[in-house]
């Protein structure tokens, strides 16, 4: 839902670089650099830097997500396509408050995957159901609360310290479920307490991992994104016209 006391011009300012991105269908992603033109209290004009769009690009009324820098500090803002003023410019109208997010190279996204970990260099393991390996105690457990292209945070009855190398298997949630095995080293963890036990939620960046298997993470993301986005939206509406 969008948050009415939100002030776009703290973040948002003519002149100022920016990133789009836009989920298109068949699973693919329109990513461009954009300078912004100009803000008011709910819409934001946006020059591409490109000349002209792709044939078959239409981005007229599609959800985006638009993000800049200022200070140092990246920030983030859901949006939706009003129109195409000209071949390279958009109108966006925002559909959401502005959220701070740090300037790694994929975006992430909150999810809930179970998975199966393999540490490597404690030589112990854990998995949510049965197949041999330690079954947690927690029917959840173990699992992946965020994702992106360039890594994991799980949560896990597992101890995992920092630069531990991890073995993870899991069942990406695509219309045709697809498995993914990556090797991942640990950045950081940290346990947290649980009732009378304690879980680790740990930071885990890829090492090795099949580039098809990393774009489809990466189209995962967007799409979630972008549908959580419409919900936003929709929300919106419906509150406004209430």
């Amino acid at each position: 839902m969008q948050n009415e006391t939100c002030n776009y011009r703290d973040y948002f300012h003519a002149g100022q670089k920016a990133r789009v991105e836009v989920a298109l269908p068949e699973d693919r992603v329109f990513n461009d650099g954009a300078i912004v033109t100009s803000v008011d209290d709910t819409e934001i004009r946006l020059r591409l830097f490109r000349e002209r769009l792709p044939a078959d690009v239409h981005l007229h009324q599609a959800p985006l997500v638009v993000r800049v820098g200022v200070s140092g500090n990246s920030y983030r803002c859901k949006g939706v396509v009003l129109g195409n003023l000209t071949e390279e410019e958009l109108r966006v109208e925002f559909v959401d408050r502005v959220t701070p997010e740090d300037q790694r190279e994929y975006f992430r996204l909150a999810t809930e995957i179970p998975v199966i970990l393999f540490n490597v260099t404690a030589g112990t393991a854990e998995e949510s159901g049965s197949g041999g390996l330690r079954v947690a105690s927690q029917d959840s457990l173990p699992r992946i609360v965020n994702i992106s292209g360039g890594g994991l945070k799980t949560e896990t009855e597992m101890a995992m310290t920092c630069d531990d190398i991890v073995y993870a298997t899991f069942h990406l949630p695509l219309s045709e479920p697809k498995v993914v095995p990556v090797v991942a080293q640990v950045m950081h963890s940290e346990t947290i307490k649980h009732g009378d036990g304690v879980i680790y939620s740990a930071g885990l960046r890829f090492m090795h991992i099949n580039e098809r298997d990393r774009d489809a993470i990466v189209r995962f993301v967007c799409n979630e994104e972008i549908k959580r986005i419409r919900v936003s939206r929709k929300d919106f509406y419906s509150l406004a016209s209430s």
